[in-house]
């Protein structure tokens, strides 16, 4: 486990700023949490990682006796003045230092990450039963309209940006739920909303960011004055006149119960050769094994994908003679596929085929780029290469946003008219193929994900879960 006694290098040198500048922006995510569990008078509520106590001065005017703890003692410092009468403590939510059964309710916004798991041993711990727990995670960013806020986040090194993205991986799909029940919490509900910043302007916003310890990393890899100009610089892209800076990013949040009975539940592993995804196993046709016997020949095991397909393996045909067909008239090589698959399926969120079109990527560029373009990063490739990738994902979030300009950048990089339509399409059939498995929850394979390069697995940080 790392020191916790560091988290106030990053996050309390700026104390004063971050609770007045960024910690605000946060407000709408505390209420939302604060109204699914029904905090109210009478409650006993303890906030984990609780920074400079907001959190706690909202659940106290709802009427809750409050506690709270951050690792962070100059911000534990302005959560005391925000709210004196609460039991306030700078400590290591590993290591709670209250006896066990004391909370009627435990919260953590942000503060428990996937590399920190442990710490909801000691929220139960301390949880009464049948007592609530409720946390935020980071949802799918990259989708969010208020990605870019979250951008120069990247200037950090890469270890550092590899380890941010493990950190939230507790908002894909299914895993935060596995972690709950595996850690003996019952009534496990996802909820998804939005974190929605407002600043008033770019320097403001750039001082807000720089408060924080993401970009406390950044700071440190690229200087102070970098860092706040690369901010600047983007949000003046976001600038409306009139109208505040505006940045909405998807939050996930899970509500659970401890057990009224003091026992760990375990956890049941699905029979997979009775289902695919949320669905029954279909009766093998003779299209769908030859479906299975070209995957046995490919890759040497059949893909969830396949067995899911399996259900219409004539349409799954259908389908891929027509990407065949777009692509031969569109004249897109392996590489620039690649980049839109990549770019297009990371946009969605879908883990499935950014395992396996990053891999092929890494394959025909190398895994750093794959990795970059899976990050929504570009500079690696050439200027015929970051169009495609940026029309990709164009398709994916905003179909009805496209202009003429979009056309005229693909025009300007060599892509005729014929050829735009055929790549065109191609994306939006790879987008059919990617939002039938993952609607219907088919998982990356296991055999797919053990043997692709280290840099996409810790790329791909969405999407469902692997078939463990």
């Amino acid at each position: 486990m790392n020191d916790w006694t560091t988290v106030d290098e990053g996050w309390g040198r700026r104390s004063v700023e971050f609770a007045t500048l960024s910690e605000p922006a946060n407000c709408r995510e505390y209420v939302a949490l604060h109204q699914l569990l029904g905090v109210a008078e009478g409650f006993h509520l303890l906030d984990i990682a609780c920074g400079a106590g907001l959190a706690i001065e909202l659940a106290s005017i709802r009427g809750a006796e409050c506690a709270g703890i951050d690792a962070s003692e100059r911000l534990i410092a302005i959560a005391r003045d925000r709210s004196p009468q609460a039991d306030i403590r700078v400590g290591d939510m590993h290591e709670l230092p209250w006896d066990e059964n004391t909370f009627d309710i435990v919260t953590s916004f942000r503060g428990i990450w996937g590399t920190t798991p442990d710490a909801l041993d000691e929220a139960r711990r301390v949880l009464k039963p049948g007592g609530q727990l409720g946390v935020t995670v980071w949802g799918h960013i990259k989708a969010s309209p208020g990605a870019w806020a979250l951008s120069p986040f990247l200037l950090a090194n890469m270890k550092k940006v590899e380890n941010q993205a493990a950190m939230v991986a507790l908002g894909r799909p299914g895993v935060g739920e596995a972690l709950l029940l595996d850690k003996g919490f019952e009534e496990i509900a996802r909820h998804d909303f939005s974190c929605v910043w407002e600043f008033s302007d770019p320097t403001t916003y750039a001082r807000a960011l720089a408060s924080t310890g993401p970009a406390y990393e950044a700071i440190q890899s690229v200087g102070e004055e970098e860092f706040l100009r690369v901010a600047e610089e983007c949000a003046r892209t976001q600038f409306r006149e009139g109208l505040p800076l505006r940045a909405s990013i998807a939050i996930v949040g899970y509500t659970a119960h401890k057990p009224s009975v003091n026992t760990v539940r375990a956890t049941p592993r699905a029979d997979i050769r009775k289902r695919v995804g949320f669905l029954k196993t279909p009766e093998i046709s003779d299209a769908a094994q030859k479906l299975f016997n070209e995957d046995l020949n490919d890759h040497g095991f059949v893909m969830n994908a396949s067995r899911l397909w399996a259900y219409e393996p004539e349409v799954h045909g259908l389908l891929f003679d027509l990407l065949s067909t777009v692509t031969r008239h569109g004249s897109l090589s392996l590489r620039q596929r690649g980049i839109l698959v990549a770019a297009a399926a990371s946009t969605l969120g879908d883990s499935y085929c950014s395992f396996a079109w990053g891999s092929r990527l890494a394959d025909e560029a190398n895994a750093t780029i794959a990795a970059k373009v899976l990050r929504g990063v570009d500079d690696e490739l050439d200027d015929s290469e970051k169009a495609l990738a940026a029309w990709a994902r164009q398709i994916v979030s905003d179909p009805n946003g496209t202009t003429e300009g979009n056309i005229r950048e693909l025009q300007g990089v060599g892509f005729s008219d014929a050829q735009i339509f055929a790549l065109t399409v191609y994306v939006a059939g790879r987008l059919a193929f990617s939002t039938v498995n993952d609607a219907l929850g088919a998982q990356p394979d296991r055999e797919l994900v053990e043997n692709v390069p280290r840099e996409i697995r810790d790329a791909v940080q969405y999407g469902r879960a692997t078939d463990l």
